[in-house]
């Protein structure tokens, strides 16, 4: 018993005037406390506390000769017991399972079975029917095993047939990557382009070292804005950052004209962009933006889902559009009207873009340098932050798996030394 127990008890006697006995349920003998002294005694168990003339009463023990006495008739100590328990009628247990919000079947005290079917199953028993080592079992447990998960439907991408490039290469398809013509190790047809890769800002190709992730995010995927049979075609690359924000912006001032800095001229107030600070800033390509009367801003592509931003153009069926007013988009994004209210999030912003010569996009599809692919607003806009220590599925390796067929197993040729 605890030394607080027993100041508390010290105290009810001392108010009391009357000795009681009580015992300490441990495998040593118990202090016993009178009105003059503590008293070892062999151990003792109280059973009869009940009221006595307004106090607790007990077993009274006469401390000079161990002898026990009890201040009651011996033919009450029978319902002793009943002391212990509150009867409660049916109406009160109703009350208390209303507001536990227990359903009325269920019994108070008594366990729910379990449910098997609130586990999944690990392992399936035809698995385990094929182990027939402890090294067997060790290599399955380790072995890293495909989490299957259901794909929301909202997430797709579809292969665009280019039997008829004319007809199919429009604005809003998705270029992605081959990689048998960006990395080496999967060339069919001779080494990697220096061209085709310093277009997107790559001095080699990516070698296996860095990682299938690493390497699928150096891969190029682009989403093409425009086609002009005279100047050619103009695409973003959307899997790139610069690793600036929209408010790093914020102090850079820039020529009306070719949207570089001017130390000679007067240059323009930059504009509000307070609800894209924290936006990152995206490479869309080696290709300078100046003088293109696409760019939101001098030198500034925008991209989003909005359909009320002033300028903008619809690029896809699913509601994709690129360019408008910025500023204006800050207070679009908010209307009422809307099927949602947007964010930041909802917009991306690139510097630069990507851009061919007549007929030399055509080219390369034809070479085979690019798959040509539908791909959905909510894919392209999805984040891939890293979450921990996990990385983020990079784009160019989900439109792959999305794509399936001929374009799964190319994916997992990429992946094949990470497996």
């Amino acid at each position: 018993m605890s030394l607080l127990t027993i100041s508390l008890l010290t105290l009810i006697n001392y108010y009391s005037r009357e000795a009681f006995a009580f015992s300490i349920p441990s495998a040593h003998s118990p202090c016993l406390y009178s009105e003059n002294k503590f008293t070892m005694v062999p151990f003792c168990s109280i059973q009869n506390y009940r009221t006595h003339s307004g106090r607790f009463s007990g077993t009274i023990l006469q401390s000079s000769n161990r002898e026990f006495s009890d201040f009651d008739n011996d033919d009450e100590d029978e319902d002793d017991d009943d002391d212990d328990y509150i009867d409660l009628d049916d109406s009160a247990v109703a009350k208390f399972k209303a507001m536990m919000g227990i359903p009325e079947e269920s019994k108070l005290g008594e366990e729910e079975e379990d449910d098997d079917d609130d586990y999944p199953e690990i392992m399936e028993d035809s698995d385990l029917q094929n182990l027939s080592s402890v090294d067997e079992l060790i290599s399955f447990a380790t072995t890293k095993r495909e989490v299957r998960t259901e794909v929301p439907a909202t997430d797709w991408a579809k292969p665009v047939d280019m039997s008829d490039i004319s007809k199919s290469l429009m604005s809003g398809v998705c270029l992605v990557a081959n990689p048998a013509k960006f990395c080496e190790d999967l060339a069919t047809s001779g080494p990697p382009s220096l061209a085709l890769l310093s277009k997107f800002g790559l001095t080699l190709p990516p070698p296996p070292e860095l990682g299938p992730d690493r390497r699928a995010d150096l891969l190029p995927v682009l989403i093409l804005l425009d086609r002009h049979p005279l100047r050619g075609c103009h695409a973003l690359l959307l899997n790139r950052r610069t690793g600036y924000l929209i408010g790093d912006l914020e102090n850079q001032q820039f020529d009306s004209n070719d949207g570089t800095k001017s130390s000679t001229s007067p240059t323009p107030t930059p504009p509000n962009l307070g609800a894209f600070m924290i936006q990152p800033l995206w490479f869309g390509g080696t290709s300078s933006s100046r003088g293109d009367q696409s760019s939101s801003l001098n030198g500034l592509d925008m991209i989003h889902l909005c359909p009320l931003v002033k300028g903008a153009r619809q690029i896809t069926e699913d509601g994709l559009f690129h360019g408008g007013d910025p500023v204006q988009a800050q207070e679009a994004m908010s209307d009422p009207s809307l099927e949602r209210i947007m964010t930041g999030f909802d917009f991306k912003f690139f510097v630069q873009s990507t851009r061919w010569l007549p007929m030399q996009l055509e080219k390369e599809i034809r070479d085979g340098s690019w798959f040509v692919a539908s791909v959905s607003k909510e894919v392209l806009f999805k984040s891939r932050d890293r979450l921990g220590a996990k990385r983020a599925k990079p784009l160019w390796t989900e439109i792959m798996e999305l794509l399936g067929g001929e374009y799964k197993g190319i994916r997992d040729e990429l992946y094949s030394d990470d497996q």
